[in-house]
């Protein structure tokens, strides 16, 4: 019997598909495929992965805005939603959370008060914690350890400058003028001055790399402060531009000349000295006998804290030397591991002093040396200012159990927890509309013509609100307070 092979099948198979089913087929695979890749996009979206581009240069130079401070594009970023449903936000991590006075906007910044804590920021730029409660006091607060991770963002680079940026040698020496450099002996005299010693023992031969002819104890010193706006490209001319900064780090290569054959070593030592301020002076010295090599920290005339470095330098090597002073500690790094640790002491009322002259020496004795790939970086100085709270500029403040407190790293220009107003207007009838105090309301009046002009915002909750003039409570009007806290 024969069949109608479009009615049934045989041998267990399908029927073959009729005309044009097979445009049909591919056109249903390929909108189920696109519309399960549409549904995946937005839960991924909604509960796991978002992008971001950075809008503002709250951030900088951490992340780059749009546009940014050196008129590229911002930063784009990806945001893991998961990350703090495994685990409690800690300070120091930036984070992007819903804008408390206006919930619609996504801001960025980074955590600086935890829950439960009471913070302030110091005049030098500091910031200080303790628990909250009335069993503590002023010499509770301690300035909080940033892990060297976050240091690397925080640094800023003062010297060296980028070689399009070197001043030009005016000392009179010929050469090729189109590179400083070329001559034989580059006088920095933007940078640096002979202060103590022969006046020819030192030499720049570029900028970052210093030699020392050998002999008796030569140094040279900064001719310019570090201030917190002070840039590699500034250094030389950044004048007062801003607060000084005492938080610094010194890095560079210490290479020895070879002990000529026959001869003996010359003991030899160099020497770092940093005075970030009127009181304080910090010094780190690496010697080639055993047992002479030290770093400490002096207050006045007493030495508070003092280590001794077990570490040499060998004629003919290359030592490394890292000597950093952040948040009140002093860190020696010698060949990239951290040999030292050191506390100043500091209490959060000493910040109050002024803080007087600074001073970087680099002193050399003994044999001939080379300091190769000097680097100076500057701290992150937070500015102390409370737009929104200026009481909190001397009483700092108390972070709520469930909130934090933000900050963000361009202190200066940041729309931060330091800044956040909120504005209450009570309306006739008990309903009141909360919102951003920078956010001023828009008048309607082509919509309402010129007799009716209601105002409209964005509320706290992201929502749009409009009002008349006459709808506000003449009793309670509008009220302003500091709202700095991002809830949990």
């Amino acid at each position: 019997m024969i069949r109608d092979a479009g009615t049934a099948p045989a041998d267990g198979l399908p029927p073959p598909p009729r005309a044009g089913d097979g445009g049909l087929a591919f056109l249903k695979d390929n909108l189920e495929a696109i519309a399960v890749a549409v549904v995946m996009a937005l839960v991924i979206k909604h509960f796991c992965v978002e992008a971001f581009k950075i809008p503002t240069s709250s951030m900088f130079p951490t992340l780059r805005g749009e546009p940014d401070n050196q008129g590229g594009e911002g930063d784009r970023i990806l945001v893991d939603k998961w990350a703090y449903r495994l685990g409690a936000p800690q300070r120091w991590h930036v984070i992007v959370f819903r804008y408390p006075l206006n919930r619609a906007r996504n801001f960025i910044k980074r955590i600086a008060f935890l829950p439960g804590e009471h913070g302030r920021i110091s005049e030098d730029g500091d910031l200080w914690v303790r628990k909250a409660g009335e069993a503590y006091d002023d010499d509770d607060l301690r300035i909080p350890q940033k892990p060297r991770a976050v240091r690397e963002q925080f640094y800023r680079r003062v010297y060296p400058p980028p070689a399009e940026d070197a001043p030009a040698d005016d000392d009179g020496d010929e050469g090729d003028d189109d590179d400083p450099f070329a001559k034989d002996s580059y006088q920095p005299t933007a940078y640096w001055r002979a202060d103590e010693g022969p006046p020819n023992a030192w030499r720049l031969e570029t900028l970052d790399h210093f030699s020392y002819a050998g002999g008796p104890a030569a140094s040279l010193r900064n001719v310019n402060q570090i201030f917190e706006h002070s840039t590699a490209r500034s250094w030389d001319s950044s004048g007062t531009a801003g607060e000084l900064v005492r938080d610094v780090r010194f890095r560079m290569r210490v290479r020895l000349d070879p002990t000529p054959e026959g001869g003996a070593d010359a003991p030899t030592r160099v020497t770092l000295r940093w005075r970030p301020d009127g009181e304080f002076l910090v010094v780190m010295t690496l010697h080639t006998e055993q047992g002479r090599s030290e770093v400490f920290i002096r207050r006045g005339n007493e030495t508070v804290a003092q280590a001794t470095l077990a570490t040499a330098l060998l004629a003919g090597e290359t030592t490394n030397l890292e000597l950093e002073y952040v948040d009140g500690r002093v860190r020696a790094h010698i060949n990239g591991s951290e040999v030292e640790v050191l506390e100043d002491g500091r209490r959060f009322i000493d910040t109050q002093e002024d803080e007087g002259e600074q001073r970087f020496q680099l002193e050399a004795a003994g044999g001939p040396l080379h300091i190769d790939d000097l680097r100076i970086d500057r701290d992150l100085r937070y500015e102390n200012s409370w737009d929104a709270n200026p009481s909190a500029r001397r009483g700092g403040l108390t972070v709520p159990d469930d909130s934090y407190f933000m900050l963000g790293d361009n202190t200066r220009n940041s729309s931060d927890s330091r800044r956040w107003r909120l504005v209450t207007v009570h309306l006739v009838g008990g309903r009141t509309i909360r919102h951003d105090y920078s956010e001023t309301p828009e008048f309607l009046d082509t919509e309402y013509g010129a007799q009716r002009t209601p105002r409209r915002i964005t509320d706290a909750d992201g929502l749009v609100q409009e009002w008349f003039d006459e709808d506000e409570d003449p009793d309670k009007g509008s009220e302003v307070e500091s709202s700095p806290f991002v809830h949990r």
